[in-house]
């Protein structure tokens, strides 16, 4: 354990950190930027009539505190994670404001987001301000938990790939690149889709070898860059993710050898961050958990991508497609409690029922289904205020027939239950959906 400890707290520069630091600050100033710019607080929290917070409690401030303040605060500390001075205090502002923002709504989380909150998290036990004349030092702890983090996020999502719908039926990759007019006989389709599996499965590996990292680097910027112009071109929401995912590549380029390149022989070590034993314990805790919360889903009945239980939080990113075979991806039916119909909508005329939804909330109800039932419950609601009857119960039933991963549709659940008496326990494991009717081994 000593031995550990001692290679754990050795000095190292933090030259590495530092310039990531100041990349990632660049990138979320421009992401920040960019969300002004398009309305994105406007369009995503304050213009849906529903949220479906990640905490229950969890509320979004006034309009006014949400447009203005909380962009103006995403603005300010982006800005200030650049600077060498205030990085840390832009850290913490940006982490918390920024995960506040995406708890708001699950309507709209991506792995994208939570990735973000993480680097940030990381970076707070960092202070290394960067200058071209003062050097700065680390323990060795510090540059490990970021480059690691990031080898675990690649392995996890290459071991989410190993199943037969990405290695047998060839999807979504099939679906994705038939969008771009792939056909899906092409031998691009399982090169693109094996290709990806060796890519997050060894990628960590091969940056982690001094002789294989320029090579790993390379590959990295290009499988990253024709992931963004992909997505691009399908209209697809992968944001700024790939810039990130390059950005953290300069963690891996030996901060040794940029000292001795770009830093005077004679320069001064400026600052000496010291090992904080308590810190490192819990930055392996921390590793180690995110470790085995991506594999939750095992302690779950079913398919992990149909259910959704588990599947946020868990580095399956681009694992799953759901093709709605419903018009309007789910058909609701509202009933008065003598049966008597009071409404029929679906997601995409929902403003017949007076609720406006983001595109992304539709999409997310069928992809994560336990959106379904406390969307019942919203409406519900909803009805209970159009009538001035808080006491009046409604009954909710929906019909929602989709293809999972191109195989033949099926009902997501019985459209006879009432969705609005869907047992909590219930809708947070999915025990109420159908089962899906071929198992993930069940190969065609």
């Amino acid at each position: 354990m000593k031995i550990i400890q001692n290679k754990l707290s050795k000095d190292i520069s933090g030259v590495t950190i530092s310039i990531f630091r100041i990349v990632l600050g660049g990138i979320l100033l421009l992401q920040s930027s960019y969300w002004i710019i398009t309305g994105f607080i406007q369009k995503n929290i304050i213009e849906p009539t529903f949220l479906f917070p990640f905490i229950n409690e969890l509320n979004p401030l006034n309009d006014l505190l949400m447009n203005y303040g909380l962009n103006a605060l995403l603005l300010f500390s982006s800005a200030l994670i650049i600077t060498n001075k205030y990085s840390r205090i832009g850290l913490v502002l940006y982490f918390f404001s920024f995960t506040y923002l995406w708890l708001l709504c699950q309507g709209y989380f991506n792995n994208h987001y939570y990735l973000i909150s993480i680097l940030c998290f990381l970076l707070i036990f960092n202070k290394v301000p960067f200058s071209k004349f003062e050097k700065i030092r680390v323990p060795y702890l510090n540059l490990l938990i970021l480059k690691y983090f990031i080898v675990v996020i690649y392995f996890i999502a290459g071991l989410n790939k190993i199943n037969p719908y990405w290695l047998v039926d060839l999807q979504p990759m099939t679906y994705i690149l038939s969008k771009i007019g792939i056909n899906e006989h092409s031998i691009i389709i399982p090169f693109f889709s094996y290709t990806g599996l060796l890519f997050d499965l060894l990628i960590g590996p091969l940056l982690l070898i001094n002789k294989t990292r320029i090579i790993a680097i390379a590959v990295s910027i290009i499988f990253h860059m024709s992931n963004f112009i992909i997505f691009i071109l399908i209209g697809g929401e992968i944001g700024f993710f790939p810039f990130i995912m390059i950005a953290t590549l300069i963690l891996f380029i030996s901060p040794e050898k940029i000292e001795e390149h770009y830093f005077k022989k004679n320069a001064r070590i400026a600052s000496r961050q010291k090992y904080n034993s308590k810190v490192a314990v819990f930055l392996i805790f921390f590793i180690i958990s995110h470790i085995l919360l991506p594999f939750r889903h095992y302690l779950f009945d079913g398919y992990v991508d149909y259910n959704g239980i588990g599947q946020r939080f868990s580095w399956r990113l681009k694992n799953m497609y759901k093709e709605p075979k419903t018009t309007g991806l789910i058909e609701f039916v509202v009933l008065s409690s003598k049966k008597d119909t009071v409404s029929t909508f679906n997601l995409y005329n929902v403003d017949k029922a007076k609720v406006i939804l983001t595109n992304r909330q539709k999409t997310n109800l069928i992809y994560y289904p336990n959106m379904i039932p406390q969307f019942a419950m919203k409406i519900e609601k909803h009805f209970q205020k159009m009538i001035k009857k808080s006491n009046f119960n409604f009954v909710i039933k929906g019909e929602c027939l989709i293809g999972f991963m191109g195989r033949e549709p099926q009902l997501l659940f019985d459209k006879n239950i009432d969705l609005t008496n869907v047992d909590k326990s219930s809708y947070k494991t999915n025990t109420w959906l159908n089962k899906l009717e071929r198992k993930p081994w069940d190969i065609k």
